[in-house]
């Protein structure tokens, strides 16, 4: 009887299917499940397949604000506006993710953390090598067209500086993704046994 006990636990962690969460505060730990850390409550909680897509967004809930900001600020509202609309939907985002989403994960008690899942390790072992070249390409683009818009819309100099940060975000991506793109090649060759 306890074979029958233990045999779906063993076949649900076979199961598992993989998480394309990676970054600050996700985790993997020994039992191969995907965590979210929590500084704030000092707490982790599980990340299952039917949660990532709310975690993916929760998780880049700052980028995706500060860009919603920057385009009211670009096309219907001042920029004081922009930055106060910026500001409510950031406490509103943050408010849920702590009231709603964290409350609908299931906590972990026994975080036993084996490694960080870091971005680029997450680009290696999980995009495919044209994918990888695509997103450094787009993200090189993003970065030089930020710049020439600015020119462009002859911006102040608060936005310009803006403009710049987010250029060397777009270049930071990059990098990031060629560097990926790299070491794929470099696992592909030894795994061929091309030098």
């Amino acid at each position: 009887m306890s074979r029958k006990l233990v045999k779906p636990a063993e076949e649900k962690a076979q199961a598992r299917e993989s998480i394309r969460l990676s970054g600050r505060n996700i985790y993997t730990d020994k039992q191969g499940r995907t965590i979210y850390y929590d500084w704030v409550t000092k707490q982790g909680y599980l990340i299952e397949k039917k949660s990532e897509k709310a975690a993916l967004f929760y998780k880049n809930r700052f980028a995706v604000i500060l860009m919603a900001a920057i385009l009211f600020g670009a096309t219907f509202l001042t920029v004081i506006q922009a930055v106060i609309a910026g500001a409510v939907m950031l406490v509103l985002a943050e408010l849920t993710f702590r009231l709603s989403f964290l409350k609908k994960l299931e906590p972990v008690r026994d975080v036993d953390f084996e490694k960080r899942v870091s971005g680029l390790q997450y680009i290696v072992t999980e995009k495919s090598k044209g994918r990888v070249l695509m997103l450094a390409v787009l993200y090189l683009l993003l970065a030089v067209l930020v710049m020439l818009n600015a020119f462009d819309q002859k911006y102040g100099t608060g936005l310009m500086i803006f403009s710049g940060c987010i250029a060397v975000i777009g270049v930071y991506f990059s990098v990031l993704h060629f560097v990926g793109l790299a070491k794929i090649s470099q696992n592909e060759n030894k795994k061929t046994g091309r030098k």
